[in-house]
């Protein structure tokens, strides 16, 4: 009788033990190529906001402001039509409040306004403040300057000085009658206002989250995007006390502590002034943080990572 060849039950669990460590040792490849990817279409998300920036201030000769006055609309709303997202904007009212508007058209998102090392599609806010319509959420903000205005809130004051990039507009430029805004958007500043040059400073860059509290707003600071009511959810702060956060979980608030961070392993990625996107380390030293994030602090410095 011919017998067939085969084989062991020794033989097979080797070839499945050889398998496992195979698969073992590719896997963290396969995700650290992965996450390269995710990182570089974040960098290409920022390099879009920074050229959207661009456009925008040679068309209305300003900055937009971070939001115009308390509970209106933010800076991404109005770079929208140079994000190619013209369409999107005109069914806002820009002389409303956030809460009076549609909430329909609220929940639609720009994708570029989306890191995909935390998210894969634009979410919808979990809450808004005072019953407002839940609205995108969005994992990039606007420099609001460093550690230096933090304690006195002038970053997000209408009045007094700070040392941002998108702060709140004034309010003597933009005044508020019987709850509608009575003249345009204006900003503060100009790319002439940012005295230490615009390849010196953070423009934009990935805003700190806890990724247990994903769409939550008022404290946890991920509420809309759209929502003029909580500066932290669209603009950050860095310096000596606000350092990155070195880790997604970093056990505080980000809506009380507006730091940068990101979903990316030990970086963060960020837009200057003049359009060139940067990978800095989250380790950075404060002071090299606080440099390039006021735009008037007279010294210029390089953090990159790479």
């Amino acid at each position: 009788m011919k017998r067939t060849k085969g084989f062991t039950l020794v033989e097979l669990l080797v070839v499945v033990s050889i398998i496992g460590v195979l698969v073992s040792m590719l896997l963290p490849a396969v995700q650290r190529v992965r996450e390269a990817a995710r990182r570089t279409e974040c960098l290409n998300n920022l390099k879009q906001i920074g050229l959207s920036v661009h456009l925008y201030e040679g068309a209305q000769m300003q900055i937009p402001p971070s939001r115009p006055a308390d509970g209106f609309l933010t800076w991404p709303t109005l770079l929208l039509p140079f994000m190619e997202q013209k369409n999107l904007c005109s069914q806002f009212v820009m002389d409303a409040p956030y809460r009076t508007q549609d909430p329909d058209i609220m929940r639609r998102g720009a994708a570029v306004m989306i890191c995909p090392s935390r998210r894969s599609r634009v979410e919808v806010s979990r809450s808004e403040r005072l019953g407002a319509p839940v609205g995108a959420v969005g994992d990039y903000a606007g420099n609001a300057g460093s550690h230096v205005h933090f304690l006195d809130f002038g970053w997000s004051l209408f009045s007094g000085k700070a040392d941002g990039v998108f702060n709140s507009g004034l309010t003597a430029d933009n005044p508020v009658v019987d709850g509608v805004l009575t003249s345009p958007f204006k900003g503060r500043y100009r790319f002439a206002s940012v005295s230490d040059g615009l390849s010196n400073t953070i423009f934009v860059g990935e805003k700190h989250l806890d990724p247990k509290h994903l769409g939550e707003s008022d404290g946890w600071a991920d509420g809309c995007i759209y929502n003029g009511d909580q500066p932290a959810t669209f603009t950050r702060l860095g310096g000596i006390l606000l350092q990155m956060a070195t880790a997604p979980d970093a056990g505080f608030p980000p809506g009380e502590h507006p730091v940068w961070g990101s979903a990316h392993p030990g970086v963060a990625n960020f837009v200057l002034g003049d359009g060139s996107v940067h990978v800095y380390d989250v380790n950075m030293n404060g002071d090299v943080l606080y440099r390039l994030c006021s735009r008037i602090d007279g010294q210029a410095v390089s953090g990159d990572q790479e």
